[in-house]
């Protein structure tokens, strides 16, 4: 694996094989991750060493962006200040 930033490119076909297995060219490791860590899993994967694919898939999914959930609290929404007329002090 070739490793730019948290971006993992395969090197091999057999690593290249396993991103498509993932439905992806490349993959963008979220930041809770380590990218060694998730290039070293996919090696393993890709030459038959150890590793589990469904997990591996799992582990990649939890870092997508997420919905608000529901029971969380809406966040309050600033006043506009282009919206109140402005009071400026006038020196007579």
């Amino acid at each position: 694996m070739r490793i730019q930033g948290r971006r993992l490119h395969p090197s091999t076909l057999t690593e290249r094989r396993i991103l498509k297995a993932l439905g992806t060219d490349e993959l963008r490791v979220p930041r809770r991750l380590n990218p060694f860590a998730v290039a070293r899993l996919v090696k393993k994967l890709a030459y038959g060493t150890g590793g589990n694919l469904p997990e591996l898939r799992s582990m990649l999914a939890k870092g997508k962006a997420m919905p608000v959930a529901p029971d969380m609290p809406p966040v309050p929404a600033l006043p506009d200040s282009s919206s109140e007329p402005r009071h400026e002090a006038r020196a007579a």
